[in-house]
């Protein structure tokens, strides 16, 4: 787990093509709040808890668990190559929810809620997560 902080957001947002490049290079990026502390992955301007401006960028845990899933039979043209898969909300280690997709999961026994999994540095779209 990792605690990157930078600068206030007024000073250094977050932009999504930043997220997209901390992904391609293995890194999940997102807001801390220096107020009350809530971490969110979302590109924001202000904390969705106590409404303050008061953000720094951190990088977030690459390991976490699956909250929920289902799993894709027919996928988007991206993903065609890719089915069967699972689309998971992940709860990462060190708090936020982050929405990804675990490859080579075709029923519910491949993946129960609860499994532990890891971010994945890949040229696959999107945030690829591993079963550990």
């Amino acid at each position: 787990m990792s605690n990157l902080e930078t600068e206030n957001k007024e000073g250094n947002p977050l932009t999504i093509k930043e997220f997209q490049e901390g992904i391609h290079q293995g890194r999940i990026e997102g807001y801390r709040c220096k107020n009350c502390g809530h971490k969110q992955i979302d590109i924001i301007d202000f904390c969705p808890v106590c409404h303050k401006s008061a953000l720094e960028k951190v990088e977030f845990a690459k390991e976490g668990k699956v909250l929920t899933y289902t799993i894709q039979l027919v996928a988007p043209e991206q993903f065609m190559n890719e089915v069967p898969y699972a689309w998971a909300i992940v709860e990462l280690d060190d708090g936020p929810k982050i929405t990804g997709w675990i490859p080579f999961i075709s029923k519910a026994s491949d993946l129960p809620v609860g499994q532990r999994v890891r971010f994945k540095k890949s040229y696959l779209p999107g945030i690829v997560f591993e079963k550990i």
